[in-house]
């Protein structure tokens, strides 16, 4: 699931995550149109035979399309379909396993800005944790024990015997989860464990209780196993395809570029998660379903990110996990274990003279306290009961130093703080004003935190619904 940090409406980007949410069960239904007279039929459309032509593509072209295919056919066969379902209570909610309520038919409905796909449900940037813009979905479906099933779905790799990859938001709160693989065969699993933050999940093939007789072994003979390479190799303007199961579609390949790196989660518009990674930026086109598919270097083959969300708005602007941070919690995660995040409650920012001059400018009506025109990381906000205010930090602090670390940029403190031990001291120093001082400050692990500020933001929402 994702998160929302508090930002006091400081007017954050609508990011979009590509899970298909309460898609309703798939079932077959026979054909029933009737056979029609085609004799005195006339066609509406004519089929035009055009002549062959012969394109003239050079080596180092037709090189380039033979790599695109051969990645394709390299990692396909290990991309899986995701299929989730949620058992609803009466009033919608999933009984407390991370998912939100669906929206009930009759209630009223917003526009979100800009969008022009239609309505959004008013809690739509809660369902499964996404932020604003996910369409309503339809009423859950009836099982025939009269529970509602919230139905979902995202795609997955193979990354191991049994083991699968995909996003935390795809799975989390589900009941069942089952994979589907191209040939046709599929599983049911587990959630081994989950990091809601960094946004991985990691699966596990399991017997189906529902048909003991499957032999297990035998089905998951041969299971193909995607390669996985080394995202911090990648430059931009490389070739790469994003392959995934949007809306159904297994296996659908999309092509683009590396379009950026090192995209900080401010820009992408996932501020809360300052510090913990930094984004591929691609134009492939990545779709609701995609979620938890690979990206894939086209001259490699191998997989260099997992497809995560997009921005609202802006065609061509798709971002992707680099595999590399994936790697650094898989195994953890395969255990079973608790990823930790550190969490001090501060907005930082990189500082310089020109900077600060330039705010002081077009605040001075609004606030008469002017910011300190030097350079380094500067504390632009506190936020109320977190670790930072009890251990005494101030807004227009200058940060030194995290840890025995030397800081020199906001990036820099966000990393030594995320990965700072929780509940222990962590030393800090800052200028204020003019004089150097060292503060102790015990960080929390984020996750939880985020989890409360989502209960209040939701909890505020609803009040401000009933008014």
């Amino acid at each position: 699931m994702n998160q929302f940090v508090d930002l006091d409406e400081d007017g954050s980007f609508e990011v979009h995550f590509g899970k298909v949410l309460s898609s309703p069960s798939p079932s077959p239904s026979p054909s029933t149109t009737p056979k029609s007279d085609t004799r005195n039929k006339k066609n509406l459309f004519q089929t035009i035979a055009t002549p062959k032509q012969n394109y003239n593509v050079d080596g180092a072209h037709a090189q380039a399309l033979g790599l695109v295919s051969r990645a394709v056919q390299r990692v396909g066969p290990a991309v899986v379909r995701v299929e989730t379902e949620t058992h609803l209570d009466s009033n919608g909610a999933d009984g407390g396993q991370g998912k939100a309520k669906v929206e009930k038919p009759g209630k009223k409905k917003e526009q979100v800005n800009g969008n022009g796909n239609g309505d959004f449900s008013n809690d739509g940037e809660d369902r499964g944790d996404i932020f604003d813009g996910i369409p309503e979905a339809p009423p859950p479906s009836d099982d025939s024990s009269g529970q509602n099933i919230d139905f979902g779905q995202g795609s997955g790799i193979i990354v191991n015997e049994g083991y699968i990859l995909t996003n935390a938001h795809v799975v989390q709160g589900a009941t069942r989860v089952y994979v589907l693989l191209t040939d046709g065969r599929r599983f049911r699993a587990e959630m081994q464990g989950f990091d809601d933050i960094v946004d991985v999940a990691v699966l596990k093939i399991v017997p189906d209780e529902a048909d003991k007789s499957t032999d297990l072994k035998k089905m998951m003979a041969n299971l193909p196993v995607a390669q996985l390479g080394n995202s911090d190799q990648m430059e931009v303007g490389q070739f790469v395809t994003a392959i995934g199961s949007p809306g159904g579609l297994d296996n659908t390949c999309t092509i683009g570029i590396v379009s950026g790196l090192k995209r900080c989660p401010k820009m992408v518009g996932i501020p809360d998660k300052l510090g913990v990674l930094d984004y591929i930026q691609t134009d492939a086109a990545i779709n609701q379903g995609n979620s938890g598919g690979p990206l894939v270097d086209v001259e490699s083959g191998n997989i260099v990110g997992i497809n995560t969300c997009i921005r609202a708005n802006m065609e061509g602007t798709s971002f992707a996990i680099p595999i590399n941070k994936v790697l650094g919690v898989v195994d953890d995660l395969s255990e079973g274990k608790h990823i930790t995040h550190g969490y001090l409650g501060v907005h930082m920012s990189t500082m310089n003279p020109t900077l600060a001059r330039y705010y002081n400018k077009i605040q001075q009506q609004q606030s008469s306290r002017k910011i300190p025109e030097r350079e380094g990381v500067m504390i632009e906000k506190v936020f109320r009961n977190s670790p930072a205010q009890e251990g005494g930090l101030k807004k227009f602090d200058f940060v030194t130093e995290i840890g025995g670390q030397a800081i020199h940029e906001a990036d820099d403190a966000h990393v030594v703080i995320d990965r700072a031990t929780i509940g222990e001291e962590l030393s800090i120093k800052v200028m204020r004003e003019d004089t150097e001082i060292t503060v102790q400050v015990k960080p929390e692990d984020l996750s939880p935190r985020l989890k409360q500020l989502r209960e209040d933001r939701l909890k505020r929402k609803k009040s401000k619904a009933k008014e």
